[in-house]
């Protein structure tokens, strides 16, 4: 470990004894390391199904137990929740919408966007004007 850290020294008055490298990994704005990808296996997926029928939002205890009896952390539950919550409403968007325009990918965004800028006038505002 380099001691001169702990003496209260910036790293740029540290010269090279920091590398850059080494900031990135270790120093305050450090990544967190990207999650790998859970797979579930087909009876875990089972009760998480089961469990979702039930009910779309599992917090607490109820979450705790569930992690646990499946062999999970509570985070990998929660995200699954999540997930399948958007999954949910997707689907049922598309059930009641069958026309071919929102079916087109990403146009939804578009269309939500859309709304959520037209002013009272019910005209759109124009977000190009540099004014």
């Amino acid at each position: 470990h380099n001691t001169a850290m702990s003496g209260g020294m910036n790293a740029a008055s540290l010269g090279s004894e920091v590398s850059q490298e080494s900031l990135l990994l270790h120093g305050p704005f450090a990544r967190k390391p990207k999650r790998i990808r859970t797979a579930f296996s087909p009876s875990q997926l089972l009760r998480l199904e089961r469990a979702f029928e039930k009910n779309h939002y599992v917090v607490g205890a109820e979450r705790k137990q569930l992690a646990s009896s499946l062999s999970l952390s509570e985070t990998q539950v929660k995200v699954w929740f999540q997930n399948r919550r958007t999954k949910y409403k997707r689907q049922k968007l598309e059930e009641e919408g069958p026309d071919s325009d929102q079916k087109k990918k990403g146009s939804h965004h578009i269309n939500r966007w859309r709304l959520a800028t037209k002013q009272s006038s019910g005209e759109d505002i124009d977000v190009t004007s540099n004014d």
